[in-house]
């Protein structure tokens, strides 16, 4: 006997795409949780510190905090919407996929788009630091300005438009609008991303020229290029963006996928900069001074504790040798064999002992 509904298999597979969405966001989440701890853990001394740019990391401090609580409300209306519609409504007219696709949370709209903007203004800064010291940096800021401000407006005019009642009706307007959105985004983070990513491989060129080859690893690594680049960002947007235009339900996995990422990818880089393997201001002094911060003042490793002394004993044994040709002082009475020769022996006076 089989339980299998009544539905098609493009049906089932739709809705199957939907809840495992639902499911991969859930462990997202936790990554989200455990990278949060970590960057609260290596900023929190730096911040109760008056040491150089402490407020800085409060700053990033703050970051981090308010996107662990956009990242939360995100997976908590996306698990709530998921259980309306594959339990509370699960005899919607075409399923828990069409009740997905027609239904709009506010809450969960606005975590995604937030979390949205706060990964492109931290892309476009770190695109800003990587060219400071040169001759473009002007050009950056005000390219970076323009673009966010891009992904303000059309970020904000689809909030707008899918919170209206019209769209509780019928869903096209949420993914029509959505697409368009998540493409001037995507088109921003590769631009931004290939802007970061030349610097830093011209950066490794620049080390390797003067120190050797090697040196420059830790700036132009894969993960250094992964990271600080947000490239985790982009290639989920991709994979979002590209199944949808093949019309695809496996984006519907990708787009609560796209949630997640846009908080995993800023908290990667953010903890890069905690533990002073990020690109700083410093790095781009080294055809100056020849030097390269590797690590914060405070991460340096502390220098192993003195050495006990070393504690020698040195002995000296006399050794005695006798010289036949050197004659002793005679003594009174001639050397004993035993003790009863001493007995018997007289004293001065004539009397044995």
């Amino acid at each position: 006997m089989s339980y299998r509904p009544d539905e098609s298999n493009a049906l089932i597979y739709a809705e199957g795409a939907w809840l495992q969405g639902a499911i991969v966001t859930g462990v997202l989440y936790g990554v989200v949780i455990v990278l949060s701890v970590m960057c609260w853990r290596s900023l929190w001394p730096r911040a109760q510190s008056h040491a150089t740019g402490y407020k800085t990391n409060r700053f990033l401090l703050c970051y981090v905090a308010f996107l662990f609580v956009v990242g939360t409300i995100y997976v908590a209306f996306n698990a709530q919407i998921t259980q309306l519609g594959f339990i509370d409504n699960r005899l919607y007219p075409g399923g828990p996929s069409a009740f997905e696709e027609a239904t709009s949370s506010p809450p969960l709209n606005t975590a995604f788009v937030v979390s949205d903007w706060c990964a492109d203004l931290l892309m476009i800064w770190r695109c800003t630091v990587v060219y400071r010291d040169t001759g473009i940096y002007f050009i950056i800021v005000g390219l970076g300005s323009l673009l966010f401000l891009g992904t303000l407006i059309t970020g904000t005019l689809w909030l707008v438009i899918v919170s209206t009642p019209v769209q509780s009706a019928s869903g096209w307007m949420s993914f029509s609008l959505l697409f368009p959105y998540l493409c001037f985004s995507l088109a921003i983070n590769i631009f931004i991303s290939l802007l970061t990513v030349l610097r830093l491989l011209y950066h490794r060129h620049r080390i390797s020229k003067v120190l050797g080859l090697g040196h420059g690893a830790i700036y132009a690594s894969f993960a250094a290029i992964v990271i600080e680049s947000a490239a985790i960002y982009s290639i989920c947007s991709l994979l979002y963006l590209i199944p949808y235009t093949l019309n695809s339900p496996i984006s519907y996995a990708f787009m609560q996928l796209l949630g997640e990422a846009q908080v995993v990818a800023p908290l990667l880089i953010i903890y890069r900069i905690a533990v002073g393997k990020a690109w700083t201001n410093r790095s781009t002094t080294l055809m100056d001074d020849n030097s390269i911060q590797l690590r914060r003042p405070l991460d340096l490793p502390k220098p192993p504790p003195p050495a006990a002394p070393l504690n020698v004993e040195i002995s000296f044994h006399q050794e005695i040798a006798r010289d036949e040709s050197i004659r002793s002082p005679k003594l009174p009475y001639p050397l004993l064999e035993s003790t009863e020769d001493y007995a018997n022996m007289p004293d001065t006076f004539g009397r044995a002992i």
